[in-house]
C-alpha cells in the first residue's frame, strides 16, 4: 500500500481530504447494470488498443466528449489534451506500448491499470499507470491519471503487474451483490488500517497476502511490523476523532480499487472468501 516520504505507510487520516462524489461505500446507482458497465469498459479500452498502440488520434476525438475534464495539469482539456498526454508519454518512452493488466467498470467510472514500456515482456521497465475515467452518454467526460516509474527490483520479488494468487478451480463469476459486498468490506478494512487499527489485519487480511508494492514483502507479518515501527497503532480502546476519507472507489469482479482524494495514489485489492489476499498500487512519482 502506498506511502509518501513524510507520511506513514498506508497513509494517515490527514493524508486524505473530504471524499469526492462517488466515494467509498456508495451502492450502484439505480438503473445501473453490468451490461452498461461492460460497454463503458469496452469504450475506454479502445484508447489503449487503438489510440495509443495504433496511433489513431481520430479514435480519441470519437470517444472524448466536448467538455472532457482533464485533471492532468500538464495538458489541456478536451480530446487534444488526451492526445498530447499520449504523445508526451511516447516521447518520454520511445517505442512505448500500452499493455492493460486489469480494468474495472463500476457505475459511470472505469479504471485501468496498465504498463507503458517499449519492452512490455519485461515488467521491470517503463511506467506503471492507473487511469480513471468517467463516462457519460457514451462519451468520456472526465479523466484522472497516476504514473509511477517501475523499479528494477521489489522486496517481494513480485512485479508491479503480475497476478500471484491462483484460484484452485478457476476464477468465479461474481454477482453485482457480491461485488458490492467486497467493495464495502475492502474499503472499510483499508479505512480502519489507515486510521491505525492494526487488529483489522488479523480479521480482514489473508496471511498469504501477495504484495506488489515495491518496498513491501509478502504476508501480513511485515504489514504488522511496519505499523508497529511507525507507531500508528492507537492504544487499545482508542477511538480516532476523524476517519480516513478516500476519493473514488470501484469494485469489479474480485478487485476493489481505492483512490486517494487527491488522486495521486491508487490501490487495488483482491478479495477472496472474505479476505484481502493480493494488493497492487501506483503512487505518483515524487509522492513516495
Amino acid at each position: 500500500m502506498g506511502y509518501r516520504k513524510t507520511l506513514p505507510w498506508l497513509a494517515a487520516a490527514a493524508f486524505f481530504a473530504t471524499a469526492c462524489s462517488g466515494a467509498s461505500g456508495t451502492a450502484p446507482a439505480a438503473g445501473s447494470s453490468s451490461a452498461a458497465e461492460e460497454q463503458n469498459k469496452t469504450l475506454v479500452l479502445r484508447l489503449y488498443s487503438e489510440a495509443f498502440n495504433q496511433n489513431k488520434t481520430d479514435v480519441v476525438k470519437e470517444l472524448v466528449g466536448a467538455d472532457y475534464v482533464q485533471h492532468d495539469k500538464s495538458v489541456p482539456g478536451g480530446a487534444d489534451g488526451q492526445v498530447k498526454q499520449f504523445q508526451d508519454l511516447k516521447a518520454k518512452i520511445p517505442g512505448a506500448v500500452a499493455t492493460v493488466k486489469r480494468a474495472a467498470a463500476d457505475r459511470d467510472l472505469v479504471a485501468v491499470h496498465w504498463h507503458a514500456s517499449a519492452t512490455p515482456a519485461d515488467e521491470a521497465t517503463g511506467e506503471a499507470k492507473i487511469d480513471l475515467y468517467r463516462v457519460g452518454n457514451g462519451k468520456l467526460v472526465e479523466h484522472w491519471s497516476i504514473a509511477q516509474t517501475v523499479p528494477a527490483t521489489t522486496a517481494s520479488g513480485n512485479s508491479l503487474f503480475s497476478d500471484q494468487y491462483r484460484y484452485p478451480n478457476g476464477a468465479p463469476t461474481l454477482s453485482e451483490e457480491q461485488e458490492e459486498k467486497n467493495h464495502q468490506f475492502a474499503v472499510e478494512a483499508y479505512r480502519k488500517l489507515s486510521d491505525g487499527d492494526a487488529a483489522v489485519i488479523d480479521t480482514s487480511w489473508d496471511p498469504r497476502y501477495y504484495q506488489h508494492n515495491p518496498v513491501a514483502a509478502n504476508g501480513t507479518e511485515p504489514l504488522k511490523q511496519f505499523m508497529q515501527q511507525q507507531g500508528v497503532t492507537p492504544p487499545s480502546g482508542t477511538v480516532t476523532s476523524s476517519r480516513t476519507q478516500f476519493g473514488h472507489t470501484l469494485a469489479d469482479g474480485d478487485l476493489v480499487w481505492v483512490f486517494s482524494s487527491d488522486h495521486v495514489v491508487a490501490d487495488i485489492f483482491r478479495v477472496v472468501d472474505g479476505k484481502i489476499i493480493e494488493h497492487w498500487d501506483v503512487i505518483a512519482d515524487g509522492q513516495q
